[in-house]
């Protein structure tokens, strides 16, 4: 009997892109917050395109070294594709797409496990906002 397991990837169609949707996702965004990340999110209906995705970034001006950066957006990537397939669930469910944009706001590399930690916590709390308020 074949299950169907949830392959933990993160491909391109899962990527922000577009700087006009780039652009819409910070000019009409709701946000979370945590102690190193700020989670911000645009919810639209549903497209051709996967129901979520997926914009990372980390300011030069928190992390002044290329490697630093590097390394926290490995790190972020690794726990959002560990973590995402609850919120796929969730949108591809009620049929809606989410823009969401990780931002790094710490002053200093943290580790994985923290990462992870924190990522998973945004994500979880972005679930029980949409439960609470299902538009």
């Amino acid at each position: 009997m074949p299950t169907t397991a949830k392959r933990n990837t993160f491909s391109k169609p899962e990527k922000i892109c577009s700087q006009t949707q780039i652009d819409l996702l910070f000019a009409q965004r709701k946000s979370l917050s945590s102690n190193f990340f700020r989670l911000i999110y645009l919810e639209t209906e549903a497209s051709k395109k996967p129901p979520v995705q997926l914009l990372i970034a980390v300011p030069k001006k928190k992390l002044r070294h290329a490697v630093d950066r590097n390394r926290m957006k490995r790190l972020i990537r690794e726990a959002y594709r560990l973590n995402k397939h609850n919120l796929l669930d969730l949108y591809s469910g009620i049929g809606k797409h989410c823009d969401i944009a990780l931002v790094f706001t710490g002053h200093q590399c943290i580790t994985q496990s923290e990462t992870t930690t924190a990522i998973k916590g945004l994500l979880n709390r972005l679930i029980q906002v949409h439960e609470k308020n299902p538009q």
